[in-house]
């Protein structure tokens, strides 16, 4: 539990980075895709010079109830570093080489940028899982933690002050399709064991906590699956994601209310008029 802020301001530092990518002006999104090229290349120097075999526990916790499952990863000690070096050159040479236009086409369609944001943290967690990333890392990049900076991302999207039943109908979509990407992931390593927290396979019991009662279930069957990755990922995570997602973007709306003090990030204005123009 000491770890819980330091986790959350990494998650939501990450987070709000790569939302508002789009946003930023063309010499600071230049200043980042160098600054994610200059960490992956230390991710490799530091992939490089690791040497030896790496273990990392895994903590899943069933929604229906206390059960807590724990698995052990075991990888190559730089193995999670080079997934690190991967991630950040690949983002870093997209940055610079299609930075301008990339940034147009997403600052254009928000719903579709920040869906993209989602599906990429949960292949990311599940190769830092698979690799035996440390627990914190792991923790940090989730897609439970994007819901309330994707809400208010989509809340300051043109046209500007989206709330209420305009909100909903971003959020909603957005909820069922970061969830949907999440349970087809939790289904493929549920069945053919690929471990990660995903992989809902060993939970083959589960005590309910309010009841008292307790279910059993095969191992890999479409019947654990159900209720332990489909009905939780895609009845309950989204209703849960939509009210996180409503919360952040009030907290926007409230910060960019008139009057309020903070400075705004840089903003591209070219990509702002060529917004303007689409509507």
């Amino acid at each position: 539990m000491a770890t819980l802020p330091l986790t959350a301001a990494l998650a939501w530092s990450l987070a709000l980075l790569m939302h508002w990518w789009p946003r930023l002006a063309a010499a600071w999104r230049r200043r980042v895709s160098v600054a994610t090229s200059a960490a992956g290349i230390g991710f490799l120097v530091a992939a490089v010079a690791t040497e030896g075999l790496r273990e990392s526990a895994l903590t899943s916790v069933v929604l229906v109830g206390p059960a807590t499952r724990t698995s052990l990863s075991t990888a190559s000690a730089s193995l999670y570093y080079y997934v690190l070096t991967a991630v950040c050159l690949l983002l870093g040479f997209a940055g610079l080489a299609l930075g301008e236009t990339l940034a147009r086409w997403l600052a254009a369609r928000a719903l579709l940028s920040a869906v993209a944001v989602a599906w990429l943290v949960t292949l990311v967690r599940f190769l830092l899982e698979k690799s035996a990333a440390p627990a914190l890392l792991v923790q940090a990049i989730g897609v439970s933690w994007l819901a309330p900076v994707a809400g208010a991302y989509l809340a300051t999207a043109p046209p500007a002050g989206r709330s209420g039943a305009p909100l909903l109908r971003v959020l909603v979509p957005y909820a069922f399709l970061v969830r949907g990407l999440v349970s087809g992931v939790g289904v493929a390593a549920s069945r053919f064991g690929l471990g990660s927290h995903y992989d809902v396979s060993p939970v083959t019991s589960v005590a309910v906590a309010l009841t008292g009662d307790a279910f059993s279930f095969v191992s890999g069957s479409w019947r654990q699956i159900l209720w332990l990755t489909l009905v939780p990922q895609l009845l309950v995570w989204p209703v849960f994601t939509v009210v996180a997602g409503a919360l952040g973007a009030g907290l926007a709306s409230l910060v960019a209310r008139p009057g309020r003090g903070g400075a705004p990030a840089p903003v591209d204005r070219q990509a702002q008029l060529a917004l303007r123009s689409r509507d």
